[in-house]
């Protein structure tokens, strides 16, 4: 009998530590979740495009958001701060709850008590409360995640929007040139596509015709923005000179970009 108690005793002490650990890696992995997700859509709105049509996996947004916090020591320092910054809040707040609670707290009651709440229902409200610390600290933490990936989504693209410091690869699309709607011949290079429907902006296209080559000046060149859901997303990166804070439009090319099918997402003031 005492044997059985000892190890059930064992077993619950050596399961409490598991357990916790267990906890902790959850709340880090949603942590990690949120943050490359937020870093990626900050990334990909910038060019026009929802990042939820383009299908990540789910370890790689994970993957992302660990990159982003600790790709290079500058990185791994402003995380650092960041969690300096979300303590000093934490406690601002607890000391802004502690001061306000001596008069909030019976007014609560008097409201509680008018509304005519039934015991169930003030028993979920007294756990709600009693979950406050938690919540302080979750909200801090995500505030600052979120200031972190979203601050460094938009300097990634803005970085990949210019030709000098893209970390995008440059690409060339090869395509049948019964097919195509953009693209240049080889053996022609002053025709343009021929018996091309158009649906939306005549400029927009227009504005494509000519540049459809890597310009070893410079001038335009094309990048390969993303590749995932059977459809390549491509931008042309431009010189800082040229590009003007603006973001580039993007080209959808769809079912492995075949040419037979094209479309130009671009911002109000394209380029």
């Amino acid at each position: 009998m005492c044997r059985s108690r000892f190890m059930d005793e064992s077993h619950n002490d050596s399961a409490t530590p598991l357990g916790q650990l267990a906890g902790s890696i959850g709340l880090v992995a949603i942590a990690l979740l949120f943050t490359g997700w937020i870093f990626r859509w900050h990334y990909f709105t910038y060019f026009q495009v929802d990042p939820a049509s383009l299908g990540f996996p789910v370890e790689t947004i994970s993957i992302a958001a660990f990159s982003l916090l600790f790709r290079s020591p500058w990185s791994i320092l402003r995380f650092i701060i960041g969690l300096g910054l979300a303590f000093a809040g934490i406690v601002v707040t607890f000391r802004a709850i502690r001061f306000s609670s001596g008069w909030l707290l019976p007014l609560l009651g008097n409201m509680l008590q008018r509304i005519g709440l039934g015991r169930e229902q003030r028993q979920q409200l007294r756990l709600l409360f009693s979950l406050a610390n938690e919540l302080v600290i979750v909200l801090w933490l995500l505030l600052v995640l979120y200031g972190l990936a979203a601050s460094q989504g938009l300097s990634d693209a803005r970085r990949d929007a210019i030709d000098e410091t893209s970390t995008l690869p440059l690409i060339t699309i090869a395509m049948p040139g019964a097919q195509s709607v953009i693209g240049r011949d080889p053996d022609q290079m002053l025709v343009n596509p021929s018996d091309v429907r158009l649906f939306g902006s005549h400029e927009r296209y227009d504005a494509l015709l000519g540049d459809e080559l890597n310009s070893d000046s410079g001038r335009r060149r094309w990048r390969l923005l993303s590749d995932t859901g059977g459809r390549l997303l491509v931008i042309p990166s431009l010189p800082s000179a040229q590009i003007g804070g603006k973001a580039p439009p993007v080209l959808i090319f769809p079912d492995g970009g075949k040419g037979d099918r094209l479309v130009i997402l671009s911002p109000a003031q394209a380029l």
